[in-house]
């Protein structure tokens, strides 16, 4: 019985219980209770994989031993030793190894505390655990089991073991803090904030703080943290780091709600109020703002928020809800954060057939358009997610809603058809019931009739976003969303499927040829998405609804496919584009997978390999007229898209057979066209290659050669993977797979492309077919057993290239992707080991100038194989072990004569640096350098690095001869670079440290300035002071010593305020400026100009700290500052003038004197600015931009004493340089001074006279593009200012100026300009629309404004994201200041602009012209200023003309990109179309305007223009005439601009317009625009 026991223990059948009961019966002295205990730990500290339930048995057997009648086993499970070890046991593995039974560990913890015969011993072990955990979390202790630490104390807690303010004692005593219980909670909390940081704890984290919060503080009274202080502690953490907000939502807010929710409710409303979103005063988006989104959200998640519209049921959870304006306030915001928040409170719901509210339906119609066009994919992400969840809540509503009136109509029916009632009032019930439920019947088909409508409004939405005018946001987002609706990932029902009434209204003829025109569009993402779109409907899905449509037509979607093929294979032909060709391959594919059967799926391939091998034929004899005429891309992208969608169809022998004999001849048209091209592509410079023989050939380029070359291999090498990749389905009956015939020619001829090539695009695709063989090489094993493999012969010929391959620079072509590809199959032979070795020996080889001539160095190539296999993500890991042999096989290679080898090992050497410390650190991090604390790399880890590290930086200091220069910066640099990032090792640190000085003392500038970067990762800590005056005093009469050590001080000043400000006490600063005066009393800052300039810098950069502690020294550095200006003037500095010296000076007395200016008489700042301008002008920008750089002024007389300065400095010089500076600082001063509320700074803006001054000093002197983009930012700020000071007398002479800014602003801001110039026009229209205080909808500005606000409508429409941006800001003074994304800007401007000018001529006209895409020029009509009408529309250009030229083939290789892809034609008519329709006459009788005669006669000639071509043009269709973008967007303008003059009672445009619709249902005119004719009488 006890063998057997003991022999389970561990094992799945161990019963505790009879483990117990059999322990009861044995001898106390055996003791056998503690060997089971030890054994049942053994076995549950083992991995959850294979410990089982083990952490269970062992929790039920110490709760068992504690239930014993016999008392030695009590005694062992209430002894405080059995209780620790469990709870060591626990903070080890749950924190390596969580899962759910470690929890019993803590319940038997709970238990033994709770229930010890001896109380004692049970408080003794609650306190260690206790101190231990709370030690842990707040990170006094180093033990690093956190994660369980914090879940012991969340238990221990939630079992009221310890309350709240005994915690708060521990932790004070463990800190010994003093008796401040808000200081102590702040702390405290504050140190579990820390740890949500890390993804893995942050959950845990989240929930102590909830328990915390919820949580009684002592067992006798109910006091409790309140809302107001969770909100303290949540906001003080969110501003240490705004990372932190999705964790305090997802683990904070949403337990919060559950576990308290009124009090949750309470700090909503608490935030709601404390939110800045709402406030004409915002900036942005702040903490409060974020908090009160992130609990809306939580709040919505757990279903206590509901949506804006819906009355709070008595039985329902809500109990809160958004008005619908608060969130349309935020749906618009600019900041992306609150957009993406609203649109999740929006639409999630926890509930997924709860209805929609009328208000929510209504905001998402307003509000959806603006998401799917939004430029950060995030927010498009973000928002494709949510409609998924949208599109399935309303199907689910529509068909529960459905249902519902069913039930209830029964209801009704089946109580009018009850028996009759003697008894009133059982009637009078009966009837208030029926009523009742006719009430709810009609409300129940209201919300359905929302509901049905709201699917209509989407599906058409989504197919208008399928425009060919639509920017490629509003493309993918549509195509992603529509594959929801057409590939639902939900699975049928019941054999309901919710998708196919919306399917069914999606998909239609429109549809269908939209998306076959984006199966070509240019970006390759929304071709694969819509061809992806059209597969799912082939005729395998039995949707019948498109193929009733397409035989409307009187064709089948087979022959329209076809037809489309037929296209898109011609538009390839003749152009060559990438996007074309890769999308008549879709086009083939899409062919092949409609197919019904498998003679006629095979048919297509037969035929593209026909074609192509007539193709090969043609270029075999005459290459320059196949360049020209007949690309082949496009057949191999082709084979390629069809053999991918055969692999995974099951065919007949016959027609396997047939597939291989056509896989055969595809391998073989491979084998050709390399044949053809290798001469091109294998030239060691392919880019300017031109082959003799086609020099002379007339059109032929070789631009136009190397296209047709590399798309070739490219595209047949994509082929041949996609070929052999069918290897893995070998042996499968039915499935297309390679024979071994066909899978030895393609890896061969692979290895022979990439051995060869020189290509650089070429030979990266080349790698990965190459790569995918050698991964694929185990589906053939060697027959013979040990004969070579195929993996043997191309690593034998690898080898043979590194050996005999010519290296002419330091690259290797294709040898690295061999090397890489080989090891990347893992195979036994040629193991990796091996292979990285002979790798390494190869790089060891000795190699002097004098025995190579460069251009055979196989020790070049075998570095960037090292190289390439550390780069590589699948490779690094196992390359790991030798990274540090590998150090210092590149830290020899930097020792080699022959340069090409110290290249090729500096770069080997940066690819093993970046292995060290990874490639996900930012930009700003990696120059900062180690912080003092965070572990970068682990040196023990890496034995041999610390060595290695010294090694290079004593080579450093013995190179002599010619190399020194070089070869110090060779070596050092790596090494400085390692430990300025990761910190120094400590075992030889201080021997660092040592060589690291004395680089201070480098001849070579940079090196110093590297060195004393990273002697600052040694000075991190207390007593740094100490350091730099051993630093200082080891100089000697060295000046690039000291120059270096005045380096290091700067360097480190720098780094400490950045992470441990706490050094920089007020003794650390009068130390350092005790150092500093010593130097200047030792004079030793006389030697150099250059020791000067930094001594001046770091005086300098302490006055302009502005820390409390240096409050009382700046006095003394000013009095240094004063010594080294007289010093500086005394040495005669003509002989070696020091521009960083002037500089620096010259900063330093305008920090002084923008610190002392008090406005005096004597304008000191100008007089340094002029000083500097007659020495250097280089001097003087450097200056310029320093006052730029600290910030705005808060003395009025300072800004006063800047605004003369800078004039003076544009006035009195003509280099543009400083004019330009000058400029901008200006533009930001006089932008702050018109910002200012108080008003007290107007005073000091210059004169009229002085800006009429500067606007005529404009011209006469040399400007360059940044004087002119100043010049243009400048303007704003100072018509601001004459505008400011305008009376009704001067108004006249005004207006005329702000007309012409106003057309200045039009031109800069065409799309055609830089965008510097947009952006400079759009900042001036910001300053200048911030001036203007009183614009209301009811106190509209002047007409002479409309050219200016047409511009800053023009920037809301801009191609980059910034000059959006920038423009929506613009516009927030004119729209009551509310922050505004730009696209509702530009909505909220238009309405504001209508409001404003709808009455005047001028404003109809320029609505007139941007109806039909035409930007008017303004000429003045020399009566007050003013723009006549006849003006502006007397240039229109006629559409038939603008159709003629957009209809105009261009069948250039590479196309030239529009300026502004962002921007939609069929948007902006429809928008200014609105505005005139709201422009015109109500009254019919009423004379037309000479706008609407003008616009009217445009359109009719317009649309006569259309009907003639859609006569005379034949069938549009897919990729007709009216697909392409600019033929669509002309045609939008006609149609568009004639309803709305129909609509209005234009009968004439009203006949032509229902003309143009019945020619254009006969040639099958894009259905979008015949959409655009809807509502004319039929």
């Amino acid at each position: 019985m006890e063998a057997s026991i003991l022999a389970s223990v561990g094992k799945t059948d161990f019963n505790p219980k009879h483990a117990v009961s059999w322990l009861e019966g044995q001898p106390e002295e055996l003791g056998l209770w503690q060997t089971i205990f030890e054994e049942l730990m053994i076995c549950a500290s083992r991995p959850k994989q294979s410990s089982g339930n083990t952490c269970g048995k062992l929790y039920g057997f110490v709760e068992q031993c504690s239930r014993s009648s016999k008392p030695a086993l009590q005694n062992f499970a209430f002894a405080e030793s059995t209780a620790l070890r469990l709870f060591d046991f626990f903070m080890e593995w749950n924190e390596q190894d969580s899962h759910r039974s470690m929890r019993l560990v803590l319940d038997f913890l709970v238990y033994f505390i709770s229930n010890n015969p001896i109380p004692d011993v049970g408080i003794s072990v609650r306190d260690t655990i206790l101190a231990n955990t709370i030690s842990t979390i707040t990170q006094q202790s180093s033990r690093p089991s956190v994660k369980s630490a914090i879940a012991a104390l969340d238990h221990f807690i939630q079992k009221k073991l310890v309350y709240l303010y005994s915690i708060l004692e521990i932790y004070k005593g463990i800190k010994d803090l003093p008796s401040d219980e808000i200081g102590l909670w702040d702390t405290f909390i504050a140190k579990i904030f820390t740890w949500m940081e890390l993804h893995h704890i942050c959950s845990v984290a989240g929930k102590l703080l909830v328990t915390v919060f919820t949580n009684p503080w002592y067992a006798d009274r109910d006091v409790r943290h309140n809302p107001e202080s969770w909100h303290k502690f949540i906001y003080k953490a969110l501003q240490t780091n705004v990372d932190y907000l999705e964790s305090i939502k997802l683990y904070i807010f949403v337990p919060l709600f559950k576990t308290d929710k009124i009090g949750s409710l309470t700090y909503l409303d608490r935030l709601f109020s404390l939110q800045t979103l709402r406030s004409h005063e915002s900036n942005g988006l702040d903490p409060n703002s974020m908090l009160w989104l992130a609990m809306l959200e939580a709040g919505k998640k757990v279903g206590v928020v509901d949506e804006p519209g819906r009355e709070i049921e008595t039985n329902s959870q809500s109990a809160s809800h958004l008005r619908a304006d608060i969130l349309e306030s935020v749906l618009c915001h600019d900041s992306f954060e609150a957009r993406s928040s609203a649109v999740s409170i929006l639409i999630a719901s926890s509930s997924t057939t709860k209805p929609y509210t009328s208000e929510a339906l209504e905001l998402l119609k307003k509000h959806l358009p603006s998401f799917h066009e939004d430029s950060d994919p995030k927010m498009r992400y973000d928002v494709l997610g949510h409609s998924r969840n949208m599109i399935k809540r309303v199907q689910n509503t529509v068909e529960s809603l459905g249902r519902e009136i069913d039930r209830t109509s029964k209801k009704i029916s089946k109580t009018g058809e009850g028996k009759p009632v003697n008894n009133v009032s059982s009637e009078v019930k009966n009837i208030r019931l029926q009523n009742n439920q006719e009430h709810t019947i009609t409300e129940l088909r209201d919300t359905l009739r929302r509901h049905e409508d709201f699917i209509s409004w989407y599906v058409g939405f989504l197919k208008d976003e399928l425009a060919p005018t639509a920017s490629y946001q509003r493309h993918i987002t549509a195509l992603k969303a529509m594959a929801y609706i057409i590939q639902p990932a939900t699975p049928r029902v019941n054999n309901m499927d919710n998708s196919l009434e919306l399917r069914s209204l999606l998909v239609d003829t429109t549809w269908f040829r939209s998306v076959l025109d984006l199966v070509m569009d240019p970006f390759d993402d929304v071709r694969e998405t819509a061809a992806s779109l059209i597969i799912s409907l082939s005729l395998e899905n039995k949707d019948s609804a498109l193929r009733d449509q397409i035989h409307t037509l009187g064709r089948t979607p087979i022959e329209e496919l076809h037809n489309f093929c037929r296209r898109a294979d011609e538009l390839a032909r003749r152009t060559a584009r990438a996007d074309h060709s890769d999308g008549a391959a879709r086009s083939s594919e899409l062919l092949c997978r409609w197919r019904t059967n498998a003679k006629e799926r095979i048919a297509v391939p037969l035929d593209i390999l026909s074609k192509l091998e007539v193709k090969l034929d043609a270029a075999e004899h005459d290459l320059a007229t196949a360049v020209l005429q007949a690309p082949v891309h496009g057949n191999f992208a082709s084979l390629r898209y069809i053999w991918g969608s055969l692999s995974n169809i099951k065919f007949f022998e016959a027609d396997i057979g047939t597939l291989l004999e056509l896989q055969d001849r595809a391998i073989a048209c491979c084998q050709r066209i390399w044949r053809i091209v290798r001469h091109v592509l294998c030239d060691d410079s392919p880019e300017g290659h031109l082959p003799e023989e086609l020099e002379e050939v007339e059109g032929l380029d070789t631009k136009d050669l190397l296209s047709y070359s590399f798309r070739a291999i490219h595209e047949s090498s994509n082929l041949m993977r996609t070929i052999a990749n069918n290897s893995r389905q070998k042996g499968g009956h039915g499935l297309l797979s390679p024979s071994r015939q066909n899978f030895e020619a393609i890896g061969r001829l692979t290895f022979d492309e990439l051995s060869n090539l020189r290509h650089r695009g070429a030979f990266t695709t080349v790698s990965q077919t190459f790569t995918s063989c050698c991964q694929l090489v185990k589906y053939f094993p060697v027959k013979s057993g040990d004969g070579p493999s195929l993996l043997d012969e191309w690593y034998t010929g690898a080898l043979s290239c590194i050996h005999t391959q010519a290296s002419t620079t330091r690259r290797s072509a294709g040898i690295p992707a061999l090397i890489v590809g080989i090891l990347s199959s893992n195979a036994e032979r040629p193991s990796f080991e091996n292979v990285i070795h002979n790798l390494q020996d190869i790089g060891r080889q000795p190699a002097l100038v004098s025995e190579t001539d460069g251009s055979n160095l196989p020790q070049v190539h075998a570095l960037n194989c090292i190289k390439d296999i550390f780069k590589s993500s699948f490779l690094n890991k196992m390359a790991e072990p030798y990274l540090t042999d590998c150090l210092q096989l590149a830290a020899n290679s930097l020792k080699s004569e022959v340069w090409a080898i110290r290249n090729c090992g500096l770069l080997l050497l940066r690819s093993l640096i970046d292995c060290l410390f990874g490639t996900s650190e930012s930009k700003s991090s990696i120059e900062a350098g180690w912080d003092g604390r965070t572990i970068k790399i682990s040196y023990h880890k890496f034995k041999a690095l610390p060595e290695l590290l010294v090694g290079l930086l004593e080579m450093g200091q013995q190179s002599t001869g010619v190399l020194i220069g070089s070869q110090t910066a060779e070596s050092v640099f790596p090494a400085l670079d390692i430990i300025r990032r990761a910190g120094p090792p400590e075992e030889v640190r201080d021997k660092l440290y040592g060589i690291i000085a004395w680089y201070l003392g480098s001849r070579i500038w940079h090196v110093r300035e590297i060195a004393a970067r990273t002697l600052c990762s040694f000075l991190l800590k207390p007593g740094w002071t100490e350091s730099i005056a051993h630093l200082l005093q080891d100089c000697g009469s060295s000046a690039n010593k000291l120059h270096g050590a005045l380096l290091t001080l700067k360097f480190l000043l720098e780094r400490l305020v950045e992470v441990m400000p706490d050094q920089l006490s007020s003794h650390e600063i009068q130390t350092v400026y005790d150092l500093l005066e010593a130097l200047l009393i030792d004079g030793c800052v006389k030697t150099c100009s250059e020791v000067r300039a930094v001594y001046v810098d770091v005086t300098s950069f302490i006055t302009g700290l502005n820390l409390p502690e240096a409050a009382s020294l700046i006095g003394s550095f000013d009095n240094l500052m004063s010594k080294i200006f007289v010093l500086s003037s005394q040495l005669d500095t003509s002989k070696t003038p020091s521009a960083l010296l002037d500089i620096g000076l010259g900063q330093a007395a305008i920090q002084h004197s923008l610190r002392q200016s008090e406005g005096g008489e004597s304008n000191v700042l100008a007089q340094i600015l002029m000083a500097s301008l007659r020495g250097d002008i280089n001097v003087t920008c450097s200056i310029l931009e320093s006052i730029s750089a600290l910030g705005p002024s808060q003395s009025n007389e300072t800004r006063a004493d800047l605004i003369d300065a800078y004039i003076r400095i544009f006035l009195e010089t003509g280099a543009p340089e400083p004019r330009t500076i000058a400029l901008e600082n200006l533009a930001e001063l006089i932008d702050g001074i018109i910002r200012d509320t108080s008003g007290e700074g107007l005073k000091h803006l210059p004169s009229n006279k002085t800006i009429k001054q500067f606007w005529a000093d404009f011209h006469g002197k040399p400007t360059n593009p940044s004087l002119s983009d100043a010049t243009i930012g400048i303007s704003g700020p100072l018509l601001a200012i004459l505008l400011s000071r305008a009376k009704g007398e001067t108004w006249d002479t005004l207006e005329p100026w702000i007309r012409s800014w106003g057309a200045m602003m039009s031109d800069a801001g065409m799309a055609d300009r830089t965008f510097d110039t947009r952006m400079a026009a759009v900042l001036s229209m910001r300053s200048f629309s911030i001036s203007i205080n009183s614009c209301t909808p009811d106190n509209p500005l002047n007409a002479a404004h409309i050219l200016w606000l047409l511009a800053l409508y023009d920037a809301l429409n801009d191609d980059d994201d910034e000059v959006r941006a920038a423009a929506a800001l613009a516009a927030t003074p004119l729209l009551s200041n509310q922050r505004l994304i730009s696209v509702e800007a530009g909505r909220r401007l238009l309405h504001r602009l209508l409001f404003w000018y709808g009455t005047t001529d001028e404003f109809k006209a320029h609505v007139a012209c941007r109806m039909i895409g035409h930007i008017a020029t303004p000429i003045s009509d020399g009566v007050g200023g003013g723009v006549s009408p006849a003006n502006l529309l007397s240039s229109w250009t006629p559409a038939s003309t603008q159709l003629a030229e957009a209809m105009r083939f261009d069948d250039s290789l590479f196309v030239v990109e529009e300026q502004n892809l962002y921007v939609d034609e069929v948007r902006e008519v429809r928008r200014w179309s609105n505005v005139f329709s709201s422009l015109l006459t109500p009254t019919p009788t009423s004379p037309s305007s000479l706008v609407e005669i003008t616009l009217s006669q445009w359109i009719l000639a317009g649309l006569q223009t259309l009907t003639d071509l859609a006569r005379s043009e034949g069938k549009d269709g897919p990729l007709g005439w009216m697909s392409k973008p600019e033929v669509f967007a002309i045609c939008a303008r006609i149609l568009v601009g004639g309803a709305a003059l129909a609509a209005a009672g234009n009968m004439e445009v009203a006949d032509e317009l229902r003309r143009f619709r019945d020619e254009g249902r006969k040639a099958e005119v894009h259905g979008l625009l015949l959409g655009m004719c809807d509502g004319l009488v039929k």
